[in-house]
């Protein structure tokens, strides 16, 4: 597996940050584990606010790799929970 951005980019929200379908679903897995064993520790509304800066930064890298540009376009995908699955997770990226 080969990261294209290290993770200071990404979470810079960098315009050149560009991830792969695999990428997104091993960040994901990983924010699980993160949520599931900080959750144990610490109440979950910290938690939540500790990984939602760093999930939409994957996501948004990642809808950059689909041809997203605009901060509308990617409020919609991750407001439509489902679609953005679908875009994010499964349709390739742009070349």
């Amino acid at each position: 597996m080969v990261i294209e951005m290290d993770i200071m980019e990404i979470m810079k929200f960098s315009s050149e940050a560009k991830i792969t379908r695999m990428t997104w679903w091993l960040s994901g897995l990983a924010f699980g584990v993160i949520s599931a064993i900080l959750g144990m520790v610490v109440p979950e509304m910290v938690v939540n606010l500790i990984i939602i800066v760093p999930a939409i930064a994957f996501w948004v890298a990642r809808l950059r790799d689909r041809g997203h540009t605009e901060p509308l376009a990617f409020a919609l995908r991750i407001i439509l929970f489902p679609w953005g699955i679908i875009e994010c997770g499964f349709l390739a990226g742009t070349e």
